[in-house]
């Protein structure tokens, strides 16, 4: 063979593999069928994972709901716990208002009160804010005041003066003004509110039912205030189904 003619001759590839069996090279369509494979996989996929994350989102939801129930109820039965029969001024399937202590806040007297008088002497009045509502109790009577101003370290000043006298070592102690209520928002959802001393707050929203019920020491239901003994409070979620209850005995 000539030297020459072999530096021109051609070298023969060997054909590319086709896509399918019996055929060479990669042909447009074939290209074209690939791409509509991949992305209908990729569409697939992502479908899978838009359920997944929907499902996930609703059931951390529901889970949300519940946890923020739960923690309202809590907060529900510890003030409610602190109610007496007296205490209660309205008692309602979607209401109650009441009088408590909800602070722990009390105190007593270091001399002996006068009618007339509107600045008291006692142990520790300090914290007690101005406008609270304070009850002076002794053995046989009790009387309702308010703060005119913030309480000081050994005195109360009231805003209408003492009316009855009252030896020195009686009881003050400051009394809340605490209510529970339902109410629908913006969107109609119902929601458990909360309001002490005037300032009102959602406890739990997204509610879709509510109900208060009360209870004599028989363990029947009641609509005298004096009778009850137990209040009831049962709340279901709109996200689910889910009831949760709260049985809270008063005190006597």
């Amino acid at each position: 063979m000539n030297p020459s003619n072999a530096l021109f001759r051609q070298v023969q590839q060997p054909p590319l593999p086709g896509l399918f069996p019996g055929q060479s090279g990669l042909t447009l369509i074939e290209l074209m069928l690939s791409l509509s494979m991949g992305a209908a996989v990729l569409a697939a996929t992502l479908d899978i994972f838009t359920v997944a994350k929907t499902h996930a989102d609703k059931h951390f939801t529901v889970v949300r709901q519940q946890q923020d129930m739960r923690v309202g109820l809590e907060v529900f039965e510890q003030e409610v716990r602190l109610a007496t029969a007296e205490s209660i001024q309205t008692a309602d399937p979607d209401r109650i208002l009441f009088y408590a202590n909800l602070g722990a806040l009390r105190t007593n007297t270091t001399g002996a009160l006068l009618p007339g008088q509107s600045v008291i002497a006692v142990q520790n009045g300090s914290g007690w804010g101005a406008g609270k509502t304070i009850m002076i109790c002794s053995s046989t009577q009790c009387e309702s005041h308010r703060l005119a101003r913030a309480g000081q370290r050994n005195q109360l000043t009231l805003v209408e003066p003492v009316e009855s006298t009252f030896s020195a070592g009686v009881s003050v102690e400051v009394r809340n003004r605490v209510l529970y209520y339902t109410k629908r928002d913006e969107a109609g959802t119902l929601q458990l509110m909360r309001m002490v001393d005037g300032g009102a707050s959602v406890v739990i929203g997204g509610l879709q039912n509510l109900q208060l019920s009360y209870w004599d020491e028989m363990g029947k239901r009641t609509d005298t205030i004096s009778h009850m003994k137990r209040i009831v409070v049962e709340i279901q979620s709109e996200q689910s189904r889910h009831k949760m209850l709260r049985d809270v005995s008063i005190q006597s």
